[in-house]
């Protein structure tokens, strides 16, 4: 006699799941997009047909005065390509980098904008009225050190509920700005031609640009010290 099998059916789910390094890959190569947006509208004019010029009348028959072409329109250069040739100053030979993790993503810094590294502070003083971009203040070698947390403006938003607690602070434009990271990496020489620098034109001016060999971002630190000065950042 055959027995019900009363146990209760096993479903299988397909779960996919991203490489990560094949994840990363596309969020660098997504960063150097900067070919400038163009409206259905926006397309390059066509020139007006040019109105020929009618054959002048004799000098004593003249009662109109002779119609001029109408001008042509000249179209707009096309986009800035979204990669330059020519690295910035520091970078016209091998440079070294620091490298650092925020929120599973590799950034670099030139060493030549950084000016230290420092542990996280474990007491950070507040700074009310400004943005959920700075954390406060800290004190490094008796002087104030701006500390501000970049993440929002840098990585993407899957990324940001995975940061762990900062680790560290690299400080940069002579001390007076630390960016909270997760921790620091190591130092690596990179070539400039292997780096996808961005087009001065792009949409991400913090971005110097990046390594897809080690799935890093290159910081402009310029940029970022310039613009949290003036307070047009974050």
């Amino acid at each position: 006699m055959n027995q019900r099998d009363d146990r209760p059916e096993v479903h299988k789910q397909r779960i996919t799941v991203v490489d990560e390094p094949q994840a990363l890959t596309a969020y660098l190569d997504d960063l150097l997009q900067e070919i400038a947006e163009v409206t259905p509208h926006s397309s390059v004019p066509e020139a007006p047909p040019a109105v020929a010029k009618p054959t002048p009348p004799t000098p004593a028959r003249s009662l109109v005065t002779p119609i001029r072409p109408a001008p042509v329109a000249v179209p707009p250069p096309p986009p800035t390509p979204p990669v330059q040739d020519h690295p910035p100053a520091w970078a016209r030979k091998p440079f070294q980098c620091l490298l650092f993790r925020l929120g599973g993503v590799t950034l670099a810094i030139p060493l030549v904008k950084l000016t230290g590294i420092l542990a996280m502070p474990r007491e950070i003083t507040p700074m009310p009225g400004h943005s959920a971009l700075f954390l406060g203040l800290t004190e490094h070698h008796g002087r104030k050190v701006k500390v501000v947390d970049i993440s929002p403006h840098v990585l993407p938003p899957d990324r940001l509920a995975q940061r762990p607690p900062p680790g560290n602070l690299i400080l940069i434009d002579e001390g007076r700005w630390g960016l909270a990271c997760d921790r620091v990496e190591e130092t690596l020489i990179l070539s400039p031609e292997l780096v996808r620098w961005r087009s001065p034109s792009g949409k991400r001016p913090w971005l110097s640009g990046t390594v897809i060999k080690h799935l890093c971002a290159i910081l402009d630190a310029d940029y970022l010290a310039r613009s949290l000065e003036q307070g047009t950042w974050g």
